[in-house]
């Protein structure tokens, strides 16, 4: 039985070649996007889960209530971890501390991110598989490190570095334990763990600086816990706020579930961020790749049910129950799902290397969820996508089926018009996707940012005090330079200091948090601001060091000042008035509003941290001579600032370009379906094709007639489509500060779009049919 099976199974789909090739095409490309998406999908929606005790740690944030505003931040007081284990739900607590790091060994020397201040506590809070090493005693001497696998690797390749030296910021740490790498889906990325001393802190509110989490004992209850962390913070914060003045301001505790830490938006000094929007997203589209694919399997299965009516009617007067051919029909749709799913498989183990590159994620599947996968892709498919077939072919009356049938071909014409609607549905809602998404991308990437950003170099200075010192001999060094044409030193163009501003308007005191840059007199002209009113830092006013604020038109407006030149202003040890007003600039992602900002210039307080200067890319050597001159321990990094901004873009941009190609995938597989049903339709007409012909129709009217069924459908999947990919486009666009207007053109250019989709994928068929001999259609019955 099977082995008769079989043969009828090759035989036709080696008679059909056209149909299987789509078939089989159809499906494994469809498999193929499904299930890519679906582990984008599970990587983008599972960050932290491979940590033991995941649901019982919890990471603990700070909200800074002020007179204004409140203000949350990530971090939270260096004494709150030890006061957290005081309470009975509370097994263990643990901080982080970030840094930056400069780390020798031997003869290489890099700037190393993801470098943390830690303590022993953190290896019983986070379950981090050790290589090598002690986990109960790794960081409980002074001076001893933590590293990862491919840090180790880094420095020393396949040399064993347990029990060895770094230097680390000029400070020399004894590695106790190699970790294995975390997968790239974790959201506190580790290269290495410092041991720390945390008990020299002593103040609650200017110990501000540390990432805190608890593991408890249980799962936890959240909102009661916070009002346990609230009481605390009235009795030891408040106290202190007292004591140095800041009257209306406070510190409340909030809590996230280490599930949720990653998906945490609106904190200050927080790690990079995720949307969860954006794995719904690719779990939505999973699943519409799959069902277009499994469409157009059963619309090809179902249009071919003409021919086979009469294959079914004379089985069934031989004899054959209809069991048994719901068992062949089911059996063919095995066979072919099988190959799909094959060629699948090879398909995403050759897409996974490239999509980890692409996205610089590690998408981690192994043999035995492939094969998983594969078994449940086959079987959901062969019953989803055969069963109906199976059913409607094995119901036919034999003598219907003999004499034709087509009352049921009509009721599949319906079947298959509704789905052809679907798939175009989906198509055109794609396109108007593609459009407004690289429309924004373009908006953010054009839209003048306030400043100029281009051929300006930055080099972050050392994070040693002894280093930062030696920062204004550094520039003093590189102006002399004949071919860099400006130069600024200070903080950098993001405020790298968020602090209490006092001043007064119509006669009352106010008290805000502002962000502060620390910069000097060349800082405006470097970077091509506009001054709306008044004037720039200048060292020919002595005043001006510590005695002159320039403020941003946000700042202006924050205020409410109407004449803001000369208004008094205090803030972060300066005292003055204000001289100039910058016009608005950003410095980070047009996804954010532009904020207050005040600028002064850097001091003692504030030493310089970034250098900031106009020069050519191909004159960087002598820059990287003269670093090395003044930093011979420090490794020479640069970047330019519009490598910096773009980089802001950079998830956007991914996103983008994944979109595009799922959405290609999407039209492609719903281009197939329609071609098939473009052939199918020829070969049903090809009499009536002939007639026509003989009776003087030309090839154009002809073509006309085959194609206009269709394009009525594209029509009416325009009509369907428009609204809902509006709403949903509209909600993505609106988690931009700065967006484009959705306008009724791009409703039109994707109307347009794809009705030529359509019209070329029709029209190959339709003028080969139309220009078929008459002769061979009508010389037979």
């Amino acid at each position: 039985m099977i082995k008769n099976y079989l043969k009828i199974a090759v035989r036709n789909l080696l008679k059909k070649k056209v149909y299987s090739f789509i078939n089989i095409g159809g499906l494994a490309l469809g498999v193929t996007a499904c299930l890519l998406m679906l582990l984008y999908a599970r990587h983008e929606l599972q960050y932290d889960v491979f940590f033991e005790n995941r649901e019982r740690i919890v990471r603990i944030t700070s909200e800074l209530k002020t007179p204004e505003a409140p203000m949350s931040v990530a971090i939270s007081p260096v004494l709150l971890a030890p006061a957290l284990e005081d309470y009975p739900e509370v097994q263990k607590a643990t901080r982080f501390e970030s840094t930056a790091a400069t780390v020798r060994f031997k003869d290489k020397l890099f700037n190393e991110a993801n470098v943390y201040y830690t303590e022993q506590a953190t290896f019983e809070v986070f379950s981090y598989t050790f290589l090598q090493g002690n986990r109960e005693k790794a960081l409980i001497q002074p001076n001893t490190m933590v590293i990862t696998e491919s840090f180790a690797k880094k420095y020393a390749g396949d040399t064993n570095l347990l029990g060895q030296s770094i230097q680390i910021n000029k400070e020399f740490y004894l590695v106790t334990g190699i970790i294995a790498d975390l997968p790239s889906n974790t959201d506190l990325k580790i290269n290495a763990l410092l041991s720390h001393d945390f008990s020299k802190v002593n103040s609650w509110v200017d110990g501000l600086t540390v990432f805190t989490f608890a593991l408890f004992k249980q799962i936890p209850n959240l909102p009661l816990f916070e009002q346990k962390l609230n009481k605390l913070s009235q009795q030891y914060i408040q106290p202190e706020f007292k004591k140095i003045g800041a009257d209306g301001y406070s510190l409340v505790f909030e809590t996230e579930i280490l599930a949720d830490v990653h998906y945490s938006i609106g904190k200050i000094e927080d790690t990079p961020k995720g949307n969860k929007q954006y794995g719904y997203l690719f779990l939505f589209l999973a699943f519409f790749v799959l069902v277009i694919a499994l469409l157009n399997y059963i619309s090809l299965l179902t249009a071919q049910a003409a021919e086979r009516a009469k294959e079914v009617g004379i089985r069934k007067v031989n004899g054959a129950q209809r069991k048994q051919l719901i068992s062949q029909f089911l059996f063919e749709s095995l066979l072919l799902n099988t190959i799909s799913v094959a060629i699948s498989v090879i398909l995403l183990e050759i897409s996974i290397p490239f999509l980890n590159k692409l996205l610089q994620i590690q998408l981690q599947v192994s043999w035995q969820e492939i094969g998983i996968g594969a078994s449940m892709s086959l079987a959901f498919i062969t019953l989803l996508g055969g069963l109906y077939p199976a059913f409607v072919l094995s119901n036919y009356h034999p003598i219907q089926a003999l004499r034709g049938i087509s009352k049921r071909y009509g009721h599949n014409l319906t079947l298959r018009q509704a789905i052809t609607t679907f798939q175009f549905v989906l198509t055109v809602g794609m396109i108007i996707g593609v459009i407004i998404i690289y429309l924004q991308m373009n908006f953010l990437q054009k839209h003048y940012l306030g400043l100029d950003k281009d051929q300006v170099l930055v080099l972050q200075l050392p994070s040693d005090s002894l280093a930062q010192i030696q920062a204004v001999t550094l520039a003093n060094s590189l102006q002399k330079h004949s071919k860099i044409q400006n130069l600024t030193i200070g903080s950098g163009l993001e405020p790298d200091a968020i602090g209490s501003t006092n001043f007064e308007v119509n006669g009352k005191k106010r008290k805000v948090m502002t962000r502060f840059i620390f910069t000097d007199e060349q800082f405006v002209p470097i970077l091509g601001m506009k001054i709306k009113e008044g004037r720039n830092l200048s060292l020919s006013n002595i005043s001006d060091k510590k005695e002159a604020f320039l403020v941003n038109e946000a700042f202006v407006k924050m205020s409410g000042w109407e004449k803001p030149i000369g208004q008094e202003i205090e803030g972060f040890g300066n005292k003055g008035q204000v001289v100039g007003v910058v016009k608005n600039f950003n410095y980070k992602s047009l996804h954010n509003l532009i904020e207050p900002v005040a600028i002064v210039y850097h001091n003692t307080q504030r030493p310089p941290k970034t250098i900031m200067l106009k020069i050519q890319p191909e004159n960087l050597a002598s820059v990287k001579t003269t670093w090395q001159i003044h930093y011979p321990d420090f490794p020479f990094e640069y970047t330019f600032l519009d490598e910096v901004f773009d980089k802001q873009y950079r998830k956007d941009q991914l996103m983008m370009l994944l979109f595009n190609m799922f959405a290609f995938l999407t039209i492609f597989v719903s281009c197939l379906g329609l071609f098939s049903l473009v052939v199918f339709a020829a070969e049903t007409r090809i009499k009536e094709i002939g007639i026509r012909k003989v009776l003087g129709a030309s090839v154009l009217q002809i073509t006309t007639l085959l194609s206009k069924d269709f394009l009525k459908l594209v029509m009416i999947a325009f009509v369907i489509a428009s609204p809902i990919a509006y709403y949903f486009m509209d909600k993505w666009l609106a988690d931009f500060a700065y967006r484009i207007t959705i306008s009724w053109w791009i409703f039109a250019l994707a109307g347009v779009s794809a009705t030529l989709i359509a019209l070329l994928t029709v029209s190959w068929q339709s003028i080969k049919a139309a220009m078929a001999n008459p002769v061979k259609s009508l010389r037979s019955e």
